[in-house]
């Protein structure tokens, strides 16, 4: 992991301790202040480097493909397409934008379902996500190691807004009311991991094709970290 994605996590992770130390009800704000702080340093990244029109429409597209698909499926819980998509376009585009497009998605995505303390939280989980999976998957993935992630992925969101449950509403926190949150959540970690699992398993490699397909033709984010 390079020093800009570093910057990223430790950035995010302390707004998220400013905004639980002071209680704050201006979630709204440090979700921007997420979302600046993400967009400057995928700019850094590409300080040496021009950028295009071109890149801005594809991480765009990814973006609203994963909002669109969150909000279809909307009335189904946990069964929602939005990691799938977001994995993808962090393979193709690298862990910096991977990590943009998750808190783009996360705060645009509420716009529908609607904003909280919660969105600074799914924001920073679903920036992780899209950070790992840029990290970890740029080479080629096998699909049954693709197929693992996205279970892991959605337990691994699970849990981070587990922390936010917790915090913000678990008194006593004690071993016992920690795992019984944990507990209460697995059901819908699981469902959210295993749909984005058996996306990734059926058609993972055709969509990490297209869009390499769409990378290489406009030739789009030469370098990656």
């Amino acid at each position: 992991m390079n020093h800009k994605s570093i910057a990223l996590i430790l950035s995010s992770l302390v707004l998220l301790i400013l905004m639980m130390s002071f209680s704050t009800k201006n979630y709204l704000l440090f979700s921007f202040a997420i979302l600046l702080i993400t967009l400057g340093v995928y700019f850094w990244k590409f300080e040496k480097s021009r950028h295009t029109s071109r890149e801005v429409v594809f991480i765009a597209i990814i973006c609203a493909l994963a909002v669109v698909g969150r909000i279809i499926f909307a009335a189904i819980p946990s069964v929602k397409p939005e990691l799938f998509i977001l994995i993808m376009g962090a393979i193709v585009t690298g862990p910096e934008t991977g990590f943009l497009m998750g808190t783009i998605i996360a705060l645009t995505s509420n716009m529908y379902f609607g904003q909280g303390v919660w969105t600074p939280w799914q924001m920073f989980a679903l920036g992780v996500i899209g950070l790992i999976s840029g990290i970890c998957f740029q080479k080629r993935p096998r699909t049954w190691i693709l197929t693992i992630w996205g279970l892991v992925s959605g337990f691994l969101m699970g849990w981070i807004m587990d922390i936010y449950y917790i915090i913000g509403f678990v008194d006593p926190i004690t071993v016992k009311s920690i795992l019984t949150s944990i507990a209460a959540s697995f059901y819908f970690d699981f469902v959210h991991g295993l749909f984005t699992a058996v996306l990734l398993l059926l058609v993972g490699k055709r969509w990490i094709q297209i869009f390499n397909n769409y990378k290489v033709k406009y030739n789009l984010f030469d370098k990656k970290s």
